[in-house]
């Protein structure tokens, strides 16, 4: 092998400022599942008939890849969600059995970011859900009565134990005014990268 090709398998990231042909912009964030798909919401919260399009919009305004994470209630409960009577789905998840499940979700997408960055690419956000979602809440630092969903959690411990630190922000679609502060924050972050 060559120099050169020791250099760029070594150091990704300048590897495609000197390959011309190689279009990526090297940045990307990771949504949660329904964000991109609003049919695998629980029935009764879907904000949108298909996709969260201001979100998918926004990226391909400013060249933003997107990795899909699966939806850990789906994951771990089925489509349906099927728990015993009486039993949230929060409750449900927060089990020895649904933090497994969670847990290992979350290792699989700390991989790919993981593979990702070492490819040279920056993980610019983690977007999960509104604050009341079971497995994807991400609650905003001056709400403390909100609580993480169990699956972002368990992702922000894995991510932390490989000393990876991306910001996280739930999109909270329920509400119009609040979504509009979501949009301007990806923008600002978009914007700088």
């Amino acid at each position: 092998m060559n120099p050169l090709n020791r250099l760029l398998r070594k150091l990704p990231i300048i590897k495609h400022k000197i390959n011309k042909q190689d279009n990526r912009s090297y940045h990307f964030i990771a949504v949660i599942d329904c964000i991109l798909n609003q049919n695998v919401r629980d029935k009764g919260a879907a904000a949108y008939p298909a996709m969260n399009w201001e979100i998918i919009q926004l990226c391909k305004d400013y060249n933003i890849g997107i990795l899909q994470m699966s939806c850990p209630e789906i994951a771990f409960l089925g489509f349906p969600r099927t728990r015993p009577p009486g039993v949230s789905i929060r409750v449900a998840l927060d089990t020895t059995d649904g933090r497994v499940c969670c847990r290992k979700l979350s290792i699989d997408i700390a991989d790919r970011i993981e593979e990702l960055i070492q490819q040279g690419a920056q993980c610019l956000a983690v977007l999960g859900g509104n604050p009341e979602s079971p497995g994807c809440a991400i609650p905003l630092d001056n709400k403390k009565q909100s609580v993480s969903g169990v699956f972002i959690s368990e992702l922000g411990n894995e991510l932390h134990q490989r000393n990876i630190s991306i910001p996280f922000r739930g999109i909270r679609d329920f509400d119009a005014d609040l979504m509009v502060d979501d949009i301007q924050w990806l923008k600002q972050l978009f914007s700088k990268s």
